[in-house]
Order: structure tokens, then C-alpha cells, then sequence
């Protein structure tokens, strides 16, 4: 995943991502533009902006983008066991509570999840997250695509 350019956007960054992968929305070839677009679906600055970023942690803001898609979504905090399932059968975005950070689910690699992290090494984190880091940066609201 390319860098974020703001530090707060990290949940249109994984909102763009989940969307371009899952095929829900086709990338424009800049990746700056589309993260620009889907943060002004997300709802700027009402929802997302420069003080606060995404305004409401359980990503509720997030499920309303993906309706617009069509896409059916759940929303909870969730254990490391559940988001660990839940990676291997499909993918979605998840924040820890002390992390103040959103990226998108991958899959998994061994016993760690495998995500897509646009600040790669925010809070010692690249592209996996581990058991230890998931207790020490939760609890963890995860927002995933569902098939209802």
C-alpha cells in the first residue's frame, strides 16, 4: 500500500484499498486522487477530517460508503481469534482504541494477520500484527464485508 500523505487519513486509505480489491470500485491509476474521492464519501470534513480524522471509531461512517456500493458490512470490536478467521475468509478495515490507526485486512501469514497499512511502522506495525501487538494497541472495531 503507498503512504499516506496525512496523518489522518489512514481510514480513507483502507477504505480505498478494501473497495479497489474486493473490485467494488475501479482505481482512477492515481491512487492520491482516489483516496482524495473516497474521503469526500466518507464525508469530509463532517466525518473524516485534519483535527480528528475519522470522526465516529466504530466505522459506521465507513459502512455507509460501502451501502453506496452495494456491499453488505458488520461493524464490532472484535477478539485477535475472530479478526484472525475473519482475514482468511474475506476483508474489511479494523482500528485499535490506543492505535488511533485504520488499515485494511489482508489475509493472514502463520499466526499473525496480514494487513495493508498505509503508515507502515506507526506504533512498531508494517504489514503484519501480531497477537502482542493487538493486545497492546486494542481493543479493536472492525468493519467487514459480509455477504448479506
Amino acid at each position: 500500500m503507498q503512504p499516506q500523505v496525512y496523518n489522518w487519513t489512514c481510514s480513507a486509505c483502507a477504505l480505498t484499498w478494501v473497495l479497489t480489491s474486493a473490485g467494488l470500485r475501479a482505481s482512477s491509476g492515481d491512487v492520491y486522487q482516489d483516496r482524495y474521492d473516497v474521503g469526500m464519501e466518507i464525508g469530509y470534513p463532517g466525518n473524516i477530517n485534519s483535527t480528528y480524522g475519522l470522526m465516529d471509531a466504530s466505522g459506521s461512517a465507513l459502512q455507509d460508503v460501502y451501502a453506496t456500493y452495494g456491499q453488505a458490512t458488520r461493524s464490532e470490536y472484535l477478539d485477535y481469534d475472530t479478526i484472525y478467521s475473519l482475514a482468511q475468509e474475506t476483508t474489511g478495515q479494523m482500528s485499535g482504541g490506543t492505535w488511533y490507526h485504520w488499515v485494511s485486512l489482508r489475509g493472514v501469514q502463520g499466526s499473525n494477520i496480514w494487513i495493508a497499512n498505509s503508515a507502515p511502522g506507526y506504533k512498531g506495525v508494517y504489514d503484519i500484527l501480531s497477537r502482542a501487538d493487538f493486545d497492546r494497541l486494542g481493543p479493536f472495531s472492525v468493519v467487514w464485508l459480509t455477504e448479506d
